[in-house]
């Protein structure tokens, strides 16, 4: 589906032409914008194998897209290295923030405010070379009003459901004639039936500080 679609869907799925426009072509792109963040978050739905990441001798810690929200492989001329964690480090390898040589492990670091996402390298690297990350992201740019062809990112079997979160967001609109806490809630729950609960950033990075430790690090 393209935007002007999902546009016009909205606007005769809540005869927003009938009645007045309580939402304009703004809010209704921003809820969609929204929607495929959010299916990306819950179901994982694309996977980015090709994201380069060039090391710079010295340096340990890289910016990452501000659309990755999980690194799933991180590899150095096809040799992966192992996620990891600050207390896991502190823990099994003191004094681990000293270390420089060839990578063996990383860390990642979810965006925070207007901060990127990042991963920082252990031990940090000496040489001039190529890693190679497979991610998780949500969509690389936002869909816009003014390109009403363009399509969300995500596969298009998986466009239909979108319109659940912006008809959810919709009705929590603080206006007399547009909100609807009911049919939001309605609207929120078929949304989770097709991408799953959101996940808990928190809950994510306790499970990775509590993995099994690994052998204790020789650098």
């Amino acid at each position: 589906m393209k935007v002007d679609d999902f546009i016009a869907r909205f606007r005769a799925a809540v005869a927003d032409e009938v009645h007045g426009q309580f939402w304009s072509a703004e809010e209704i792109v921003s809820y969609l914008n929204e929607a495929v963040q959010e299916a990306c978050e819950r179901a994982h739905l694309i996977e980015d194998r090709s994201m380069p990441l060039d090391l710079v001798p010295g340096q340990d810690t890289y910016n990452l897209h501000p659309s990755v929200f999980e690194v799933k492989r991180l590899a150095i001329r096809g040799r992966p290295l192992s996620e990891t964690s600050v207390e896991e480090l502190d823990c099994n390898a003191p004094g681990w923030e000293l270390r420089s040589g060839a990578p063996r492990c990383f860390i990642f670091e979810q965006a925070s405010g207007s901060l990127p996402p990042k991963v920082r390298l252990v031990p940090t690297p000496l040489a001039s070379e190529s890693a190679l990350l497979t991610v998780y992201r949500g969509a690389l740019k936002k869909l816009s009003v003014d390109i009403g062809q363009e399509k969300p990112e995500i596969p298009e079997r998986f466009h239909e459901r979108l319109m659940d979160w912006v008809m959810h967001r919709a009705h929590l609109k603080q206006d007399a004639d547009a909100f609807d806490p009911a049919k939001a809630a309605t609207s929120l729950a078929l949304f989770v039936q097709a991408f799953g609960e959101r996940p808990d950033a928190n809950v994510q990075r306790k499970q990775r500080d509590k993995r099994p430790p690994v052998v204790r690090m020789i650098f």
